[in-house]
């Protein structure tokens, strides 16, 4: 482990480090600690973390001031000589990598690093942490993670780092991971969900920069903890940890922390859970970008999963934050739509395009999760992706397939919960500064566009794309229709254009509904038509061609109304003789 710089990084550092060993270290776990600068120092061998009683031994011995100079290959050798101290292989072993230092020599041992087996997690803490160091995850099969100055960014990191392995009923989840600045003599009022498939081994720590809070925590039955319940951190004295003894209250918990110093400061609230019942999943929530580096122009694309064992949840509010080095912040609100980049709708994976860079550098990815019972819910059912076809054409007749089977609802309500994920870290390259690149990027295609007749018209339903691929509103839509889909395949300028002066793009994500009447078209029986639409903005820069969709004309045949009398044919009984020849 790298020592920091700053002091207050510094801090922060060793608040993060005691709480990822005192709240998200699975138990039985074997742990060691190692510092470096110019040189390495091996501060404890493995010792298996069993009780409370061992978090001190490992603590105690996290550095306490800074110093100068970076060698990572020379912390990486002494964690290789802690582990294998131990009658440990390193194959398999997991070591994380944290540093806020440059290194120009961090190749010297890349070679050593991919015969030993380890998977090595990094963790780059300030903008000036070594360029190569993500190069260690890519190659060793570790996950990688960008933390600024927040402690909140370091939690996620290291709980990111437990929910990459071991089983999901000892993982830790995070419940809440919120940076706050208070006012002078001010007060923040929050909330955290505990919901019935997590509340085993909870945790509230709260930690600030200058004076500690008042600080009021309240149950859902009403039972009040106030300060004096916390412990403090004995270490750095920045922090306070309670321990929800037993298992904790499902339902809203809520805080109270008031400033009792003259001055505004920062402060941090931080919630971790485990499972409630080894047998019952807890809802879990995971999260990642399209790929780990970015060349400008190209977009990335954020994932979130959201779900309980096997089964998705859905209709959850799902946010992305991402960060770039200068701390300039983007939201995302995520969706689980079926279009943009979302390929799948309603499959429990939340996404979206990713275009605003701050510049080259570092990213860092988080995301929050919030559900209610009215609109969230357990999907119980596996989707099938065929696509139905109400009927074909054979021999010039029209033959209709069987009617669509009726789709039993197979969900199940889900409680208010809550989570946050982060997603590690990307860097981007050949990116400008200032974030705005609405002349780069066009909308993005459409991919659920539908078609249908109904009589002379055909209605069109999509969801609108944005001005920058999924975001922001088009400037006009461009409709094109033929009797033939190989003519919007290869000759797509050609085929016949739709008016569509009296369409306006709505916003991205929102639902669109078109209806027009195929005037320089002979519709018949049987006819059908492909259609394709493509979006456009200010800039002239026009989407790819959308999904190609199509509408048969069916006109049923007369059915004669039973309620009418029909006229009665005649009908003549002719009998005749039989002789019956006996020999």
């Amino acid at each position: 482990m790298k020592v920091p710089v700053e002091d207050d990084r510094l801090i922060r550092m060793n608040q993060a480090a005691e709480l990822y060993l005192t709240q998200i270290v699975e138990k039985k776990s074997l742990f060691g600690l190692v510092t470096f600068d110019q040189e390495a120092r091996i501060q404890n061998y493995l010792t298996k973390i069993t009780n409370s009683s061992d978090y001190p031994k490992i603590t105690a011995n996290l550095p306490q001031q800074a110093s100068g100079g970076t060698s990572i290959c020379s912390g990486i050798k002494a964690g290789f000589q802690v582990i294998t101290s131990s009658s440990q292989s390193t194959s398999g072993s997991e070591i994380i990598l944290l540093t806020d230092g440059e290194d120009d020599n961090i190749r010297s041992c890349f070679e050593e690093v991919k015969h030993s087996g380890a998977i090595i997690h990094t963790i780059a803490l300030g903008p000036s942490a070594a360029k190569e160091l993500e190069t260690l995850s890519t190659m060793t099969g570790g996950l990688r993670f960008y933390a600024n100055k927040d402690l909140t960014a370091l939690m996620d990191a290291f709980s990111g780092i437990s929910a990459s392995s071991g089983s999901t009923s000892q993982r830790a989840l995070q419940l809440e991971s919120k940076a706050l600045t208070i006012a002078r003599k001010g007060r923040i009022n929050g909330t955290v969900l505990v919901d019935s498939t997590v509340g085993n081994d909870t945790f509230f720590v709260v930690t600030w920069t200058a004076q500690k809070p008042e600080i009021v925590l309240q149950d859902p039955k009403g039972k009040t903890y106030r300060a004096s319940d916390f412990q403090d951190d004995e270490l750095n004295m920045r922090s306070a940890r309670l321990q929800i003894p037993g298992i904790a209250e499902t339902g809203t918990w809520a805080y109270s922390l008031s400033n009792k110093n003259v001055i505004p400061q920062s402060l941090t609230v931080t919630v971790t859970t485990r499972a409630r019942s080894p047998t019952t999943p807890p809802i879990i929530a995971a999260a990642h970008m399209s790929q780990d580096t970015a060349r400008y122009p190209g977009p990335m694309i954020v994932y979130a999963r959201v779900s309980q064992g096997f089964l998705p949840v859905l209709g959850a509010s799902v946010t992305a934050i991402i960060e770039a080095e200068d701390e300039n912040k983007v939201t995302l609100e995520l969706w689980d739509n079926g279009a943009g980049a979302d390929t799948v709708q309603n499959d429990g994976i939340y996404t979206r395009y990713f275009t605003d860079y701050r510049g080259n550098g570092r990213y860092s990815l988080k995301v929050n999760v919030q559900a209610r019972r009215k609109t969230a819910r357990l999907s119980l059912r596996q989707q099938s992706k065929s696509l139905y076809m109400p009927g074909y054409i054979e021999d010039g007749k029209i033959i209709m397939n069987p009617p669509r089977p009726e789709i039993q609802e197979a969900e199940a309500p889900v409680e208010d919960f809550s989570r946050v994920a982060s997603g590690g870290s990307f860097t981007v390259s050949g990116a400008p500064p200032g974030g705005n690149h609405a002349n780069v990027f066009p909308p993005c295609k459409v991919t659920d566009l539908e078609a249908e007749f109904e009589g002379d018209h055909i209605h069109l339903t999509w969801t609108a794309p944005g001005k920058v691929l999924d975001k922001g509103k088009a400037q006009r839509y461009i409709i094109r229709v033929s009797q033939h889909s190989r003519d919007l395949q290869e000759d797509f300028k050609n085929a016949t254009l739709v008016n569509t002066a009296s369409l306006r793009p709505k916003e991205a994500g929102s639902k669109e509904n078109f209806e027009f009447k195929p005037e320089t078209l002979k519709i018949e029986n049987g006819t059908k038509l492909y259609v394709v639409i493509q979006a456009s903005n200010e800039a002239n820069l026009t989407s790819e061609v959308s999904n190609i969709a199509q509408a048969v004309k069916f006109i049923p045949p007369q059915v004669p109304d039973l309620g009418t009398k029909m006229p009665v044919p005649s009908l003549t009984i002719f009998v005749f003789a039989a002789t019956l020849f006996i020999f």
